[in-house]
């Protein structure tokens, strides 16, 4: 039986195999979430950036680029990887370590299933951005987390499934102003995009 470990735990034990997931990963949006970019933007924070896979494509459009994540193994490889990045080492599922009203562009790639407090987290996001800032996330299909290896160790990383329709209303209550893309498997969703403005 394999255990779960929460996520700064998890990603520590799993940060020099992350890269093996990248296909998969992609899969899920087929490249629909770059669609979605803003042309420009001063200030861009990736909320759970990981090793960086992602984080290239956000600062093509910026000028400041700030990346945090739980996980200081996951930060350490995204420095190997991507040279000296502005990084942030935080848990994200309490608060946000960033002054109010000072991001133009937040971006939660694959992060909602590890954060409990979507309420919270989605008011965290309204507070640091600018008014007409943009929020760029998704939520992913996945009820139950996959067993993953390092090593000989088999082990699960704590997630949460958030409906779609409770996370909209937390988007609407905060008044943000938001679209949603959905990215389908036959008749079944595997992936919902959501490009929210703050008003």
């Amino acid at each position: 039986m394999s255990k779960i470990v929460n996520p700064k735990e998890g990603y520590n034990l799993y940060a020099d195999n992350y890269k093996k997931d990248y296909r998969k990963l992609e899969s899920f949006d087929n490249g629909v979430f770059f669609d979605f970019f803003p042309e420009k933007a001063c200030v861009s924070v990736e909320l759970g950036v990981g090793d960086g896979r992602v984080s290239d494509s956000i600062k093509k459009i910026s000028d400041r680029f700030i990346g945090i994540d739980v996980s200081p193994k996951m930060l350490k490889n995204c420095i190997k990887s991507h040279g000296n990045l502005e990084l942030v080492c935080a848990d994200l599922d309490f608060s946000i370590p960033l002054k109010e009203n000072s991001v133009d562009f937040a971006v939660a790639y694959f992060l909602f299933v590890h954060i409990k407090d979507a309420k919270g987290f989605i008011e965290e996001v309204n507070r640091i951005l600018k008014k007409g800032g943009v929020f760029l996330f998704n939520l992913i299909h996945q009820k139950k987390p996959p067993v993953l290896k390092a090593g000989k160790q088999k082990f699960k990383i704590k997630s949460y499934y958030h409906i779609p329709s409770h996370i909209e209303e937390y988007l609407d209550y905060f008044w943000f102003d938001w679209e949603r893309e959905d990215v389908l498997d036959g008749k079944f969703w595997v992936s919902k995009i959501y490009r929210a403005v703050k008003t």
